[in-house]
């Protein structure tokens, strides 16, 4: 169900606390779009961490790729396979699972430039 508004897409996130009903509704409000972003952005800190964590330090190219690719899959397999169902995303209550892909998929390409950087440095370090 895509809904042509922001705020299911935001409020779903929050359905831990308000229940499978936070996805539909479609304002953003400070009870449910609140939740959901200082929820989405506690999961962010925790990937981003988690990323951080298996490509190390310094790592290398092909280290760097791997962990990268494996990003997109793992992850979603934690958050729809190992965790309870009430502590999931919730995206599957707003989005098709195509649009769920595309929200993996940017979070992957998201971490890859982020991890540019590292790779540059790395580079230099070596040289």
């Amino acid at each position: 169900m895509q809904t042509g508004s922001s705020g299911p897409g935001v409020n779903c996130t929050s359905h831990w606390l308000h229940s499978d009903e936070a996805a539909t509704v479609r304002t953003l409000d400070g009870r449910h779009s609140g939740v959901g972003i200082a929820t989405n952005a506690a999961a962010t800190l925790f990937w981003a961490w988690l990323y951080g964590k298996a490509l190390g330090r310094s790592p290398g190219l092909l280290r760097a790729v791997l962990v990268t690719l494996a990003l997109g899959p793992v992850s979603c397999v934690v958050d729809y396979e190992a965790t309870p169902k009430r502590f999931t995303p919730g995206w599957e209550l707003v989005f098709s699972k195509k649009s769920m892909a595309l929200i993996y998929f940017a979070m992957v390409l998201g971490m890859a430039f982020g991890a540019l950087p590292m790779q540059s440095g790395s580079q230099e370090t070596q040289a």
